[in-house]
């Protein structure tokens, strides 16, 4: 997946990135989440991400240590207006548990994330198989 960064003082604004949900290759795992969001006034911070799709959504970062990689759960993500915030494979990323069992490669998924001010905003991301 391509990712976009704001290039800065051009006076420039990327849009969002097509989202997307890549199922796991082992059946009951979770699932991960990728992203690109343009923040647009005041928000605060990203507080949580949901869909009426799977049961809980929990925002992480992978953290490399030599050649070691591991990953942390974040409980909220500071943003400021105009910057575009970036969840990819090896840095930022959505664990997704229990989807729901209609979700599958090709379909959509509909996410929702909760700002710290400025209430709520939606995307649909594509389900893509394992490795996709």
């Amino acid at each position: 997946m391509a990712v976009l960064l704001a290039l800065a003082g051009c006076g420039r604004s990327e849009p969002d990135q097509p989202a997307q949900v890549r199922l796991a290759a082992v059946p009951g795992r979770p699932a991960a989440g990728y992203f690109s969001l343009r923040i647009e006034g005041d928000k605060g911070a990203l507080l949580s991400v949901r869909s009426p799709q799977a049961r809980r959504i929990e925002m992480h970062e992978t953290m490399n240590r030599g050649s070691m990689s591991s990953m942390r759960a974040l409980a909220r993500i500071p943003v400021r207006d105009g910057e575009t915030l970036v969840f990819a494979p090896g840095g930022r990323h959505l664990m997704v548990y229990d989807l729901a069992r209609t979700v599958e490669a090709g379909g959509g998924m509909t996410l929702i994330f909760t700002f710290e001010r400025g209430g709520e905003r939606r995307l649909t991301a594509t389900v893509v198989p394992a490795g996709g």
